[in-house]
């Protein structure tokens, strides 16, 4: 019985004290802030310009004169020959600079260019024969996946004659699974 009169105490002042705080109804709200003084502008002050210095004065040197040279005496007369006028020399030829070129040379026949393509593709396979797939990290596994789609698009563009993007995918392909770790 002890034991329940205590815990009816503890509950009653528990209510007491949470009752207390919600017992006034409005917010306790901060004062208003006092405006800040602020303090008036300086005074101008107003600097007159410096006046303009004076000119430097006038550098004088003196001129000392030059000793000159001994008189020449005139030069004996020489024979008069008549010499032909030098000929106008011909331009010199300047060979044409040879011209850089970013575009890549294509095989003169659609058989070699076909045949080039091949090549890279069966290169290009035989880089990723030698790949362990189970064994690559994940971006190495993109790369894997991705050189065989490539390697797919080369062969699709092969069989529907497109040389240009073939030989390009191939070349990618090709580099994908060079730069791949072998088993």
């Amino acid at each position: 019985m002890m034991g329940t009169v205590r815990r009816l105490l503890f509950t009653a002042a528990l209510l007491a004290l949470a009752a207390g705080g919600c017992a006034t109804a409005r917010a306790k709200t901060p004062a208003a802030p006092l405006p800040l003084d602020v303090p008036a502008p300086p005074p101008r002050i107003i600097v007159p310009p410096d006046p303009e210095p004076p000119p430097p004065p006038p550098v004088i040197t003196e001129v000392t004169p030059k000793p000159q040279a001994p008189a020449r005496r005139p030069a004996a007369p020489r024979p008069e020959t008549k010499t032909e006028a030098p000929k106008p020399a011909d331009p010199p030829t300047v060979a044409p600079a040879p011209t850089a070129t970013l575009q890549q040379t294509l095989p003169t026949t659609t058989k070699e260019a076909e045949r080039q393509v091949r090549e890279q593709l069966a290169r290009a396979k035989e880089g990723l024969k030698r790949v362990n797939a189970a064994t690559l990290n994940a971006d190495a596994k993109s790369q894997y996946d991705t050189a065989n789609r490539f390697v797919a698009q080369a062969e699709q563009a092969l069989n529907e004659g497109n040389l240009v993007f073939a030989a390009k995918v191939a070349e990618k392909a090709a580099g994908l699974a060079a730069s791949l770790p072998v088993r």
